[in-house]
């Protein structure tokens, strides 16, 4: 299915461009006054722990916003603000201006607004973190839109502009990150959705909040805010942004028409938060969590699966409306993002147009990745681009680990196991490509993160994964000749099979002979062989159809994958269309320890499913030994 991305019928309400930013300005005077202006101070409204809302919204602590008003206000007791320490960050940024103790430039909004926003952010009672079975209900009650708007939970953070670089990223001096909570309305169609989100404000050793951006991170199918937790933690930290992670409904059965994740009009509503020139529904939510002052205008987009299908749409709604001088989106992070609504094409040539990056941080192909078509999608509509990196082993919920632990054990349980270092190998990859994106640099010249040409093979610690790029361009006359098997997935024939080779030849009639062979147990053991014949069934030579019993058909799909290759066609990696069989062919009997593991994670990252394991080559020391007997 398709979406016509002008098509009216689709459409929300008119979305107006974005005016010149010198307009912003003219109403800050006015909100200034409004926000500066004495407060009553009213008592909060009592949420108690058996609230399963209020059991979801992180743990903080009770503060009091500061006010620069004359008249004495009333004096609060306050606790000392949970502050999730660390260490300092290296860039070549140099530390921000101090700026004394002014007070920022307040959020660009109307007067009524700001009262309101005031009352919201009085202290609240703290709230305790939800056990494990209230935190499935809550995710389950989340996913069906069934929880209600929640009594907001402020910190006391103050915004003082960033002072950028250029050429840089202004991450030194972060020490912490402080997690405030209140309510985002979204506009939907003709009206709106309410729903809860967390704030993580990143701070300086003096308190304050110097944030170079604000990022939207948007959870995925069936997810809540509260799973991203250690995500939206580290994004904050180590990108020096203000990240925002509202929850969306997954299903909109007891929620307004288009409210969920998937919905084009919620797609557009995220659009539209960014495109409202004074950011109103944005600044409203950051200062009933306690943020005071106006939230930075350069932003980044991501999300998880779903989440990442609706960071990519939203993108290019807004690049669609917003004038080109007054585009303040940097770029779109998709974590194994899913798009499934149609519009993730027209997005793309929205973004293109624009000059705006999209990465993916993918796993290999599974069932809730889509068995990987939105990633097959990004690097065939984004030609001889870098477009991002697939994970080897990957699990689909490689970037939610850390954020609850009862989440963490079923959807590993659920979805797949993630193995160890890929959940940093994310973080590692999405920060430095943020960083690069507020230094105004890429591929080509980024100094944060890490890239590289199509299939290249990158390794993270004890993780590894390959540059995403398209399927090899076999020439058949190089591939012809000798292969060696050094691993496989092994069938009910192959079982005990040593030495297994492979000879490939060409045929007068433009077929390929297949010559399989090997002996059974040891050198020179009982020996198998068996003759076939191949014919390729794709253009490109990488996929052909292998018979043993017959001629050969030129019908795709094919049963004989060849998924990767060496440049210099020294190695193969071959599977079938289900991905079940996987061969790992060497033009030498042995390979060293680290290229057989290269090989491992080449087949995961093609999604071969099936267990490889070695495949003996003992004629390799007989070969050796005779050679030196020469």
């Amino acid at each position: 299915m398709t979406v016509d991305r002008d098509d009216p019928s689709t459409a929300d309400p008119v979305v107006k461009a974005k005016p010149a930013k010198t307009a912003k300005a003219t109403e800050a005077v006015a909100t200034q006054e409004a926000l500066t202006a004495p407060v009553t101070v009213s008592t909060p409204v009592d949420v108690t722990p058996q609230d399963p809302v209020a059991a979801e919204t992180p743990t903080v602590v009770e503060t009091t916003p500061i006010v620069d008003s004359k008249p004495p206000v009333l004096t609060e007791e306050k606790s000392d603000p949970v502050v999730v320490a660390t260490p300092g960050v290296a860039t070549s940024a140099p530390d921000a201006k101090p700026v004394g103790t002014n007070k920022p430039a307040a959020a660009t909004l109307v007067a009524k607004d700001a009262t309101a926003i005031r009352s919201l952010a009085l202290p609240a009672a703290p709230r305790p973190q939800p056990g494990p079975i209230a935190t499935v209900v809550i995710s389950l009650l989340s996913a069906f839109g069934l929880l209600p708007p929640v009594a907001p939970v402020p910190v006391d953070v103050t915004g003082v502009p960033a002072q950028p670089v250029p050429g840089t990223s202004a991450t030194a001096g972060v020490t912490g990150v402080k997690v405030g909570s209140s309510n985002l309305t979204i506009p939907v169609g003709s009206g709106s959705y309410t729903g809860a989100a967390d704030w993580y404000f990143p701070t300086q050793a003096d308190g304050t909040v110097q944030a170079q951006g604000v990022m939207l991170l948007q959870h995925g199918f069936l997810g809540s805010k509260s799973w991203y937790s250690a995500l939206a933690q580290d994004l904050a930290r180590q990108t020096n942004s203000i990240v925002v992670v509202p929850n969306v409904p997954s299903f909109g059965f007891f929620t307004c028409a288009g409210c969920t994740l998937n919905s084009v009009s919620m797609q557009r509503g995220v659009a539209d938060l960014f495109l409202d020139p004074n950011r109103t529904s944005l600044n409203a939510s950051a200062a009933a969590a306690g943020y005071h002052g106006a939230l930075p205008g350069k932003f980044v987009l991501t999300g998880h699966s779903a989440g990442g299908g609706l960071a990519a749409a939203a993108g290019g709604f807004y690049s669609d409306a917003v004038k080109p001088e007054d585009n303040d989106l940097l770029g779109v992070v998709m974590y194994d993002g899913v798009s499934s609504n149609g519009t993730f094409a027209g997005a793309l040539k929205s973004l293109d147009a624009s000059g705006i990056p999209i990465y993916q941080i993918a796993a290999p192909p599974q069932a809730w990745n889509a068995n990987g078509q939105t990633t097959e999608d990004l690097v065939t509509l984004r030609p001889g681009q870098f477009v991002g990196v697939v994970l080897a082993n990957g699990s689909h919920v490689d970037s939610l680990i850390g954020g609850s632990p009862i989440i963490d054990f079923f959807s590993q349980l659920f979805v797949k196991r993630s193995p160890a270092g890929n959940t940093e190998a994310v973080y590692t990859l999405a920060n430095g490509w943020i960083n690069d994106m507020y230094a105004g640099l890429g591929p080509t010249d980024g100094v944060y993160g890490t890239y590289g040409d199509p299939d290249q093979y990158l390794v993270f610690g004890p993780a590894a994964g390959v540059v995403l790029g398209p399927a090899p361009v076999v020439d058949v006359n190089s591939y012809l000749g000798t292969w060696y098997e050094v691993g496989s997935v092994k069938q009910f024939f192959s079982i005990g099979l040593v030495n297994t080779t492979a000879v490939y030849t060409a045929n007068d009639d433009g077929s390929i002979g297949v010559e399989n062979s090997g002996n059974y147990f040891f050198d020179n053991g009982p020996q198998s062989r068996i003759f076939g014949t191949a014919l390729p069934v794709s253009a490109d030579n990488d996929k052909l159809n292998v018979t043993f019993f017959g001629p050969a058909s030129a019908t795709p799909p094919g049963n004989y994958w060849i998924v990767d290759l060496a440049p210099d066609y020294s190695w193969a990696v071959v599977s079938d269309p289900s991905g079940y069989t996987g061969f790992l062919l060497s033009r030498t009997r042995t390979v060293s320890a680290e290229l057989y593991q290269e090989l491992l994670n080449r087949a995961s990252v093609k999604g071969v499913k099936g267990w490889i394991t070695v495949t003996r080559q003992p004629a390799a020391a007989r070969e050796l030994s005779s050679s030196n007997r020469v």
